[in-house]
């Protein structure tokens, strides 16, 4: 199964109209349900999630490990995961979404280094490069599907982590991704869920290049601005600090136990191969 949870679903004389037309509301509390045992989100509530750092790697082959990984989860070959990394400077764009708003043409990402892909996921076109963390979930979801949940969840440890460096951060209705005074956006979400099982995930700016944003609108939002950690704090951050902080937050969020991993990738076995 997939779904696109990047707009709202149009009913009506709705249909048709644009997201960025509907969306931009504040979002009041979270009411999504914390995963509980009475409430579980995930299918191994209360089990492991086992946190894999990889570095800086490629685009494509990330994305294709997620699938290998994706895979041997539906199979219960292996447990629940979560790839950290970051990526090498890559535009991707979601299903459904306008290859438009990426601006930059081909002559011009070749001139600046940066692969394009479009991709499996929900949502529009985004950015992944030096700098900024990228999150990879690989979990089964319990049935019935909750994606909504899910997303709010992403969001929920995403601000939590930025909380915990001094920067207030939200959401806001209809647009996934988490926002700073409404404005900037800090964080994308963009998922796929296959068979209960999902992949992609989200990207937090923490010392990212923000004039990569310059060749794209991003998420395909004219009127809302990119921001990054580094720039709300006004002072260098440890990357890797807030990786770490945002797999707990992870965890927590998605109500599992973090385990922590060696690098490399580990096998449905438990070796490790790097």
């Amino acid at each position: 199964m997939m779904r696109d949870i990047s707009t709202a679903p149009a009913t009506g004389s709705d249909r048709g109209t644009s997201v960025r037309r509907q969306a931009g509301r504040r979002a009041g509390p979270d009411r999504s349900t914390p995963p509980s045992d009475a409430h579980p989100l995930l299918a191994a509530h209360g089990g492991e999630l086992t946190v894999q750092h990889l570095g800086t790697v490629a685009y494509e082959p990330a994305w294709e490990l997620q699938d290998e990984l994706a895979q041997q989860r539906r199979e219960r070959r292996i447990g629940d995961r979560l790839l950290l990394l970051e990526h090498f400077p890559v535009y991707t764009i979601g299903r459904g979404g306008n290859q438009a708003n990426l601006l930059a043409s081909p002559e011009r990402l070749r001139q600046l280094g940066a692969a394009f892909y479009r991709i499996d996921r929900g949502g529009d076109v985004t950015f992944h490069g030096p700098g900024q963390i990228v999150a990879y979930p690989i979990v089964e979801l319990r049935d019935p599907l909750d994606l909504r949940r899910y997303v709010r969840a992403l969001e929920v440890a995403v601000m939590a982590t930025l909380g915990a460096f001094g920067v207030a951060a939200e959401r806001i209705d209809e647009l996934p991704g988490v926002w700073v005074e409404g404005r900037r956006k800090i964080a994308a979400i963009g998922v796929r869920v296959r068979r209960a099982v999902t992949t992609h995930g989200l990207a937090l700016n923490v010392a990212t290049d923000l004039r990569w944003y310059e060749e794209m609108i991003p998420c395909g939002i004219p009127d809302r601005e990119v921001t990054s950690l580094v720039r709300e704090l006004g002072k260098p951050v440890a990357t890797d600090d807030v990786a770490d902080r945002l797999a707990a937050e992870l965890a927590a969020a998605l109500g599992l136990r973090l385990e922590g991993a060696l690098p490399g990738i580990v096998g449905p076995a438990g070796g490790r191969e790097q």
